[in-house]
């Protein structure tokens, strides 16, 4: 799990982690965060980001 998901960080850790074969399931408030970083991902069956 990774919080902070759609952040600047947690974006390129969430590719990082996909990259190298693990399931990530991105969190994020979305008060500084922004869903453009991590759109690329929601089509992936390794990555998860609950409503």
């Amino acid at each position: 799990m990774i919080t902070g998901a759609a952040g600047f960080l947690g974006s390129h850790l969430c590719d990082r982690f996909i990259k190298e074969g693990y399931h990530v399931i991105g969190m994020d408030n979305l008060i500084t965060g922004n869903l453009k970083n991590i759109e690329h991902l929601f089509k992936l069956k390794e990555f998860e980001y609950p409503p």
